[in-house]
């Protein structure tokens, strides 16, 4: 049961199944006939946005839950898409606290990450929204397709905050079955420099369980940064595929 859920109540008979996907919470009429309007992706821009205002000026969680819809999908105009969402991304903020519940139930079920956790962070601050955002991940059981999008999605984000917890989540996923979650968790570590993780990129290029995609990651990014790795080289130059040469200073290249 999300966050969500257990402040507004659902029965224990109630819990989802695999073939009946998880009803939200019960909400007020008013809030949800704004939200239908709110999720009306082929409705008229300004019906949308008076909804949008008309539910934060009603300042409760249930409101807020119907915004945040509106970060669920794209409207064709890339600039009044981008303008609608950061009139929700305001209000939310604007309303503070009161969001946290429904953004943080918003993050445990929707594949839409990046303005609800801008949106937290800005409330919240840095410190408790990598500790908010690590907790959703973690419990994220990454079984079917949308489980596993909406993990990397999360994981996507949390990857701009230079937090050690951030680190260590990310070394983690680098033994992650999913090869998606591998890619990123590597991406996010290179992030942090070379004197670092230079050595974490190499094991995983001199891994023989890994996979070629993951290690062609690495090929590209230590070329991307050209990171010298004088002391594998040799290592390295047994296991790169003939596309890529290491000159005498250790830096990669590809030909």
């Amino acid at each position: 049961m999300g966050l969500f859920s257990k402040l507004f109540g659902g029965s224990k008979d109630e819990a989802p199944t695999e073939d009946a996907p998880a009803k939200g919470p019960a909400l007020p009429p008013a809030v949800v006939r704004l939200m239908k309007k709110v999720e009306n992706k082929y409705g008229q821009a300004q019906d949308r946005q008076v909804a949008i205002r008309q539910l934060a000026d009603m300042g409760t969680p249930e409101a807020v839950h119907g915004i945040l819809r509106r970060f669920t999908f794209r409207i064709e105009q890339t600039i009044g898409d981008e303008e609608e969402k950061r009139q929700v991304f305001d209000e939310i903020v604007r309303l503070g606290p009161v969001s946290v519940p429904p953004i943080l139930e918003f993050l445990e079920k929707e594949n839409s990450p990046y303005w609800p956790t801008k949106a937290l962070r800005d409330i919240l601050g840095e410190e408790k929204t990598v500790a908010h955002l690590i907790d959703i991940i973690d419990r994220t059981e990454a079984i079917f397709d949308r489980d596993i999008e909406r993990k990397i999605e999360l994981v996507s984000n949390l990857r701009e905050y230079k937090d050690p917890r951030v680190r260590e989540m990310l070394e983690r996923f680098l033994s992650e079955d999913n090869e998606e979650l591998r890619v990123h968790a590597i991406e996010g570590l290179a992030d942090l420099g070379r004197d670092e993780m230079g050595d974490t990129l190499v094991e995983r290029l001199l891994d023989v369980n890994e996979t070629q995609r993951v290690k062609t990651a690495v090929l590209n990014l230590l070329i991307e940064k050209k990171w010298k790795i004088k002391r594998h080289k040799e290592s390295i130059r047994k296991v790169i595929p003939a596309a890529f040469w290491i000159d005498d200073v250790g830096i990669i290249h590809q030909r």
